[in-house]
């Protein structure tokens, strides 16, 4: 599409959307005024005559929730119907997931700041192109549906209402599904407008499922970040996923967009304490990776310490240590003091530059951050053990040096 005719499609778009309001306030007014005609109106108010105070409170929280269920057994039903396993469901601070040992449920009062939930899919195997094609089409279908169910879930509310103003019902009947359909109206507008925002790490549902048909980026990150999940993911789906990752980052230019940041790190992840090949010409990219921009964020320093773990890999000591006391120097004060503090003790460990074991175990030096959302999820895995010592040496080269005395 032409510039200009872009221009001229945005031109127009709030005249639309003031008709559309117009034309809804004259569907909602002809409705209302219809029903105080007939004096269906008037059991409508005696209904709500009858719900108390405390009701609306309740009925708000339990309306959240239950419109939070409905939402998520979208994306849930669709990934079962479609033959891919569920690793977790997670609803506000409930989480519900599937361990080694079975099914578990766990309560987590830290996760407050997730006012939602999502699904947290088992990757299974994934070892060629026909099934990683597969594997888009799943998710696209899954990341569609649940929007899809959340607005046919708000007109049945609706349909639900009506019905109790036109059928005989008594008045409390009327007043519980009124507050109900209130609330369920009010929290799916919320939902389908959160469906088309985005942010650098919140992609909503329409959002994501245009990526995820369309961005070979987005799409590589999602399947990486849910590998590191799964309890069904083989040697051979990660060593399928690792070398799709070479290839992207071969044929395109290091950037500092979030998801390409997402890449590097579980690149250099697999190599360093994973065992998978390195490849030549990425090395030769992250040897100029240009650093400046990565000490202002949290996800930037993060990139810079598992690259000091990459040159520690390839027993370049001294550039390692090095970039550790530059990241220590160099980050942003506007990053949180403590976890700049834990993650540079975190690194120090894993490089052998000092033993923190303890400090790292002890709880209140950890800090909270989203990736606490999938700590449940990990506890069947082993934590990163310090890379293989390297030597730290600089040869030195001693010269004898005879003292010619003259003749005085």
């Amino acid at each position: 599409m032409k510039p200009k005719k872009r221009h001229q499609q945005n031109k127009w778009k709030p005249i639309y959307r003031f008709l559309f309001l117009l034309l809804l306030a004259f569907v909602i007014g002809f409705i209302l005024s219809y029903l105080i005609y007939l004096g269906y109106w008037y059991r409508f108010v005696d209904g709500l005559k009858t719900t108390s105070w405390y009701d609306y409170p309740l009925w708000f929280v339990l309306t959240f929730f239950i419109t939070l269920v409905i939402h998520e057994l979208g994306h849930l039903c669709a990934f079962l119907l479609q033959g891919v396993k569920i690793r977790a469901l997670y609803l506000h601070m409930l989480v519900i997931y599937h361990a080694l040992n079975g099914w578990k449920i766990a309560f987590k009062p830290k996760h407050w700041f997730l006012v939602g939930g999502f699904v947290v899919p088992d990757l299974g195997e994934v070892t060629d192109d026909e099934s990683y094609q597969k594997l888009v089409h799943q998710f696209s279908r899954s990341l569609i549906t649940a929007p899809i169910v959340t607005i046919v879930f708000m007109g049945v509310t609706i349909l639900l209402f009506l019905l109790s103003i036109l059928i005989p019902m008594n008045a409390s009947t009327i007043g519980f599904i009124t507050v109900f359909n209130l609330y369920t109206v009010i929290f799916s507008l919320l939902y389908i407008r959160s469906f088309k925002m985005s942010n650098r790490s919140f992609y909503g549902d329409f959002v994501a499922y245009k990526k995820m048909k369309e961005d070979t980026l987005f799409q590589l990150v999602q399947f990486l970040q849910y590998m590191q999940f799964s309890l069904r993911a083989t040697e051979q789906t990660k060593a399928y996923l690792f070398n799709k990752t070479k290839m992207y980052l071969v044929d395109n230019d290091f950037s500092t967009t979030l998801f390409e940041q997402a890449l590097l790190m579980n690149y250099m992840e697999m190599v360093c304490f994973h065992g998978f090949q390195d490849d030549e010409k990425i090395k030769e990219k992250l040897f100029k990776l240009k650093k400046n921009s990565l000490y202002r964020s949290e996800n930037g320093i993060l990139v810079l310490y598992d690259l000091a773990a990459y040159y520690y890999h390839l027993s370049d000591v001294e550039k390692s240590y090095h970039l550790l006391n530059e990241i220590k120097m160099k980050a942003s004060q506007k990053i949180d003091e403590k976890l700049r503090t834990y993650l540079q003790y975190q690194f120090e460990h894993l490089l052998n530059v000092a033993n923190h074991e303890t400090y790292l175990k002890q709880e209140d030096h950890h800090v909270s951050s989203i990736a606490d959302l999938f700590d449940v999820l990990m506890e069947d895995q082993e934590e990163r053990q310090p890379l293989p010592f390297q030597v730290w040496e600089s040869p030195v080269s001693f010269e004898l040096i005879e003292e010619q005395k003259s003749d005085s």
